[in-house]
């Protein structure tokens, strides 16, 4: 497959890969850049600062649109030529046959997973989860059996697999690590476009299917302290930046927890003191597991207010049982405006 001349990017979602690479593309002048999002995507936190989508797009002088239905927006379906590349990051549309025709196989999707494992959403939470360390960039064709965040079956045009660190521990990391791996990725793409190669497309091999929803932090992300240090220590690291933080309660009051680490020296203690604060010094509390102890950095409150030096030992962290319930059958939906 080859793609022919291209002079117009239309990057579709929102993600800090795609913030980046219309940067760069931009920066390079060999293409006209624009981008078509949502609401709910340009208010979205995605840099390191605290910056959402719509600040970096403004910062960086790339013209964007917010759009309900991109199929039908006329803004975008009168921008495509026959040397428009379309280019898919978590874009919240399904595309339908005439959109997708009118691209005339210029219009892609980018998926920073093993395809097809970790099919669905928050793909970095759930690798932390299992502490799979592999990466992955596709570049795949749209087709109309595409549902984001759901199904995708489009053939692979371009493909490569790398390794996080394994020092990275937080979901802010990998997306750190990954838009830099993920952005080379992408400019060779484009250079290879330039060069005439004609790409080999591939299928993906179902049979190797994996699929993990998409989670919303503040209904999944309840913290159960009858788990095993571990996995309490890496389920906080799943929900830390740039999410909101794992949750759990302090005398009736819900707090978020980030920046924890396992510990075994003082452990392991009775599943009753589970969750008991036994000791705390300037820089962290120390709370009980069943085998050992997760020790807090970062405690803060719902209106985000530092709770750690007020805290004092024998306190007691805990989750109430419909809270945990709650996050095992919520299902996260999310639309163009929000989650519903």
């Amino acid at each position: 497959m080859r793609f022919g001349k291209i002079d117009n990017i239309i990057v579709l979602g929102g993600s800090p890969l795609l913030a980046e690479f219309a940067r760069s593309v931009r920066q390079a002048a060999d293409y006209s850049v624009r981008c078509f999002s949502c609401e709910r995507q340009l208010k979205e936190v995605i840099g390191k600062n605290g910056e959402t989508l719509r600040k970096l797009l403004d910062r960086d002088k790339i013209t964007y649109y917010s759009s309900d239905d991109i199929c039908k927006d006329k803004r975008f379906l009168s921008s495509i030529t026959k040397t428009t590349l379309g280019l898919g990051f978590g874009e919240p549309w399904r595309f339908d046959g005439k959109t997708i025709k009118k691209f005339e196989g210029r219009l892609l999707d980018f998926m920073g997973i093993r395809l097809p494992q970790y099919r669905g959403g928050a793909h970095y939470s759930w690798q932390i989860l299992r502490r799979n360390k592999t990466g992955c960039c596709n570049l795949q064709l749209i087709n109309e059996e595409m549902i984001q965040g759901i199904f995708d079956s489009g053939e692979i045009v371009k493909s490569k697999e790398y390794l996080f660190p394994p020092t990275l521990r937080i979901p802010q990391d990998y997306f750190d690590f990954a838009v830099r791996v993920e952005s080379e990725f992408l400019n060779e793409f484009l250079r290879e476009v330039k060069a005439g190669r004609d790409f080999e497309l591939t299928k993906i091999q179902e049979n190797f299917s994996i699929y993990f929803p998409r989670l919303y932090t503040r209904k999944h992300g309840f913290i159960n302290w009858s788990w095993k240090t571990d996995d309490i220590a890496t389920f906080i690291c799943a929900f830390d930046s740039p999410y909101n933080g794992a949750s759990t309660f302090l005398d009736g009051k819900r707090v978020f927890l980030k920046d924890c680490y396992p510990e075994f020296n003082d452990g392991p203690f009775h599943p009753f003191q589970s969750g008991l604060i036994y000791r705390k010094n300037q820089n962290a509390i120390f709370a009980a597991t069943v085998d050992g102890t997760v020790v807090i950095k970062s405690i803060k409150s719902e209106k985000g207010a530092d709770l750690k030096t007020s805290i004092a030992v024998g306190q007691r962290l805990y989750t109430p049982a419909d809270k945990l319930e709650e996050s095992l059958y919520y299902s996260a939906v999310y639309d163009t405006k929000d989650i519903k």
